[in-house]
């Protein structure tokens, strides 16, 4: 290790002019990944240095050959495109076009400048035999196509799939997590018994037996097939365990009650699909499934909450709401409201993980590690900024953070909007205006045949859905190609995207 950190030491100290530290943000399936210490301890030493992306970013910085050819064809793509260059630039195409190694590359390139990877729009024949008069689609459908509309025609309008491969994926662990928790939500439900007095260890007996009946389905083979798996398996019990008991918390200590699981939006079912009509008597049909919905009474009227599963720590951006990319639950929220004739009181997601403890120190109490442990189940989201309502939310709660949902109460007995994830009333309603035109906004685009490749770019987390798209063979995207171009997702404050919705609407 000495000798590690010596040369670690070594190498970021021998540069004479200038050192690059990089890093990748994620991995090829674009699940985010931890950078170097070493890259936290530049940057206390240096705190004015600022990260880059290469995705957005790039300096036009002449090292290598390799390095500065790349540079030359980004830079003669901004020439052939208008833009002004600097002059070393065509000496250095002179150089490469006299270069026996790089000649016929560079030739390749600008013939490539000229080829267009864009699609032509669907026509009216085919898109009457891909989605008729009726758009028949859900929320998720069409925040993928927000993401990229050519993915959306590739998945969904050409049903385009992967081989299927023998592997256990997020996927499977999450849907078998929602399973257990429903199955666990209907024996309460047929047994009569009631949930804000039900005992830990008859809790832990019902989820045994889910738990074992559900492993042995032939659907869920995978997770008995390898002694790995079984080590995997074991490890999501006590995941989907500890999460059920602090899901039960957040129901014993609020005045919110379980309305309904797994709550569906389609023909025959809770609720009829949500319907829009557009121009040309065309319409959309959206169906769709809610984890939980949660209701509550009090002197002002009837309130619902939405809940949402999630295996991975999920929460609400309004950034991506305002791009399209994250309706879903203010979708169903204002759905259910109007059919029950409710005030929306919030939509959160319950992220079912398994929590990681960080101690100050070694002797940190049971009291203390039971409280960091709730602090890490606290459901993220975005909820009404009414006191009375937060505390229909958590009872437990009079002042200070709430361990439940993502609100605080300040001395004054008031909500603090810069510590709490919370609107008030008119900002919901704009929210749910806003809603409502993105969603007759997006369905106008599919039916109108749009497929380019036009993928987001979210700036807050620097990341595009192209990292691990499975098309991304097939379109083809370049940013250095043609009307190749992102879409950007600013990263505003939360008051900033409702100022700016309050402007357009």
């Amino acid at each position: 290790m000495y000798d590690e950190n010596y040369n670690i030491y070594k190498a970021f100290t021998i540069s004479e002019e200038k050192i690059f530290l990089s890093y990748s943000s994620s991995d090829s399936e674009g699940k985010g990944l931890r950078k170097s210490v070493l890259i936290n301890k530049i940057k206390k030493i240096f705190s004015k240095l600022k990260e880059e992306n290469e995705i957005i970013i790039t300096n036009d910085v002449i090292l290598t050959k390799n390095t500065t050819f790349d540079m030359l064809l980004k830079n003669l793509r901004k020439y052939l495109d208008g833009e002004n260059i600097d002059t070393i630039w065509f000496e250095l195409y002179n150089i490469y076009s006299k270069d026996s190694l790089y000649k016929n590359k560079l030739e390749e390139a600008l013939r490539g400048f000229y080829y267009s990877n864009i699609p032509e729009k669907l026509n009216k024949y085919n898109l009457n035999k891909l989605y008729g008069n009726t758009l028949k689609t859900s929320i998720s459908r069409l925040e993928t196509f927000r993401r990229c509309a050519f993915s959306y025609y590739i998945k969904y309008g050409l049903k385009l799939s992967d081989r299927t491969e023998f592997k256990l994926e997020s996927l499977d662990t999450g849907t078998f997590m929602h399973e257990v928790i429903d199955s666990f939500f209907e024996y309460l439900n047929e047994n009569e018994l009631n949930i804000r007095e039900i005992e830990d260890e008859k809790i832990e007996k019902i989820l045994e037996n889910i738990i074992s009946n559900k492993l042995n389905l032939n659907k869920n083979y995978v997770f008995n097939s390898t002694p790995k798996y079984v080590v995997l398996t074991n490890r999501l019990k006590k995941v989907i365990k500890k999460s059920i008991k602090y899901i039960i918390n957040t129901i014993r200590f609020s005045d919110f009650n379980i309305y309904g699981n797994e709550i569906e939006f389609a023909e025959g079912k809770h609720y009829p699909p949500i319907e829009l009509k557009l121009d040309d008597n065309k319409k959309v049909q959206i169906i769709g499934k809610i984890d939980r919905v949660d209701i509550a009474e009090n002197d002002d009227g009837k309130y619902i909450r939405i809940i949402d599963y999630k295996s991975s720590i999920k929460n609400i951006d309004l950034n991506e709401v305002m791009a399209g990319i994250q309706i879903q639950l203010l979708t169903y929220l204002d759905a259910i409201t109007q059919e029950q004739e409710a005030n929306p009181a919030g939509v959160l997601y319950f992220n079912l993980i398994e929590p990681v403890i960080k101690a100050k120190n070694r002797n940190i109490t049971d009291e203390e590690l039971e409280n960091e442990i709730k602090n890490n189940f606290r459901m993220n989201g975005l909820i009404l900024g009414d006191v009375k309502v937060v505390q229909m939310m958590d009872k437990t709660l009079t002042s200070g953070k709430s361990n439940i949902v993502p609100a605080y109460i300040d001395k004054n007995e008031d909500i603090s909007n810069s510590k709490s994830s919370t609107v008030d009333s008119k900002e919901f309603k704009i929210l749910q205006k806003q809603i409502n035109k993105l969603l007759k906004e997006i369905s106008e685009e599919i039916l109108t045949g749009k497929i380019e490749p036009n993928p987001v770019y979210i700036s807050k987390k620097k990341t595009t859905p192209c990292l691990y798209c499975n098309y991304k063979a097939i379109c083809g995207f370049n940013p250095d190609f043609k009307n190749n171009n992102y879409k950007y997702v600013p990263n505003l404050s939360k008051n900033e995207v409702l100022s700016k919705l309050k402007e357009k609407l």
